[in-house]
Formats: C-alpha cells, sequence, structure tokens
C-alpha cells in the first residue's frame, strides 16, 4: 500500500512539473481590438506566443572587506546605532480641562515618556507658554504657589537642550481663595 501511495506522489510531481516547464501562452484580439493572454485558447482565433527567456545577471556586488582592501583602509570602526522609535511624551496628571482646589496653589505635575531619562535626556516644564524651572532627570513636578485661575501645561522632552518632543498642551483651573478678602471675614449683605 505505501509503495502504490509513493508511487501515485512520484507520478504527480513529474507530471506537474513538465506541464510547468511547458506551459503555452495564447494570445487573441477581440471585437473591440482588446488584445487578451491567456494559458488556455478562450476563441478558435487564439494563436500561441512564444515567450523568450532572457537571463539577467546581477551586478557584482562587493563586500565590505573586498572595498577596505581596494581602499587600503587599515582600520575601520562602525557605530552602529540601533533605531529608536519616534520620542513621545504625555501628561498623566492632571487631566485636561481639570479643576483643581488648592487655598496654597498647589499643582502636582506626573508625565510618562518612551525615553530613558539621563545627563543628555531631559524633560522640561511649560507653564502658560513659558519654561518653568530647570529641565530635569524626573518625570514629576510640585508647583506651589501657583496664581488662581486658568493655567496651560505642557512638557517638552529635550536631547541636549533639543526638543525632541512636545506632550499637547493641556488646561487646567486653579481655584483658591481669594487674596482680596481675608479668610475669616464674614460676607457682607448688599
Amino acid at each position: 500500500m505505501k509503495l502504490i501511495g509513493l508511487a501515485s506522489i512520484l507520478l504527480l510531481v513529474v507530471t506537474t512539473s513538465t506541464a510547468v516547464a511547458t506551459t503555452t501562452i495564447y494570445s487573441w484580439t477581440d471585437d473591440n481590438g482588446i488584445v487578451h493572454f491567456s494559458d488556455s485558447p478562450e476563441v478558435p482565433q487564439a494563436i500561441t506566443v512564444e515567450l523568450s527567456t532572457t537571463e539577467v545577471q546581477s551586478p557584482k556586488s562587493s563586500t565590505l572587506v573586498e572595498i577596505i582592501q581596494a581602499n587600503n583602509v587599515d582600520n575601520l570602526t562602525i557605530d552602529i546605532e540601533p533605531q529608536l522609535p519616534t520620542a513621545s511624551i504625555s501628561l498623566l496628571a492632571p487631566l485636561h480641562q481639570q479643576t483643581i482646589r488648592s487655598n496654597e496653589g498647589d499643582i502636582k505635575i506626573r508625565a510618562v515618556s518612551n525615553r530613558k531619562l539621563d545627563k543628555n535626556v531631559q524633560a522640561q516644564l511649560v507653564l502658560d507658554g513659558q519654561v518653568n524651572g530647570t529641565s530635569q532627570t524626573r518625570l514629576e513636578w510640585q508647583l506651589t504657589n501657583i496664581d488662581r485661575g486658568t493655567h496651560q501645561i505642557q512638557i517638552q522632552l529635550l536631547n541636549n537642550g533639543k526638543i525632541l518632543a512636545t506632550s499637547e498642551s493641556i488646561t487646567v483651573y486653579l481655584h483658591r481663595v481669594s487674596q482680596v478678602r481675608p479668610k475669616n471675614s464674614p460676607i457682607q449683605p448688599r
């Protein structure tokens, strides 16, 4: 039984490879003047097309060793840095359009980045369009005594002082007790 199965598979492979090697292409033009090509004659007036095979030679490729020897290079150092994904930084807290109630004017800011921060890659806080403090290697900021009202917050990712990425700018609303009215003074009716 195994011998018959093996013989059948061998016969199938031989006939298939022969059919592939002797493929014929047919061509004909229809009534609209369109030329058709097929592997089977669709109409009686189809003609056989003989295809010529063209050998394609690839250009001689030189190896790095051959290039170095041809140019008499004694010592070659190649620094290959892995491709990093595009730098990104995003704010985690506070949220966009969040209302913060703090009578001391405190705002805690947290961010996340896909780059590790070090002496070269640092983060910088931008508050209301102005850089706030110096760049740092932590992604947390604690702001104190910020005036009440609306504030824009954004984080910039820097590489040796150049901006790699910038977070979206968010708006926060800081509510704190008015400085005009003393803390314990009663409200006067009008």
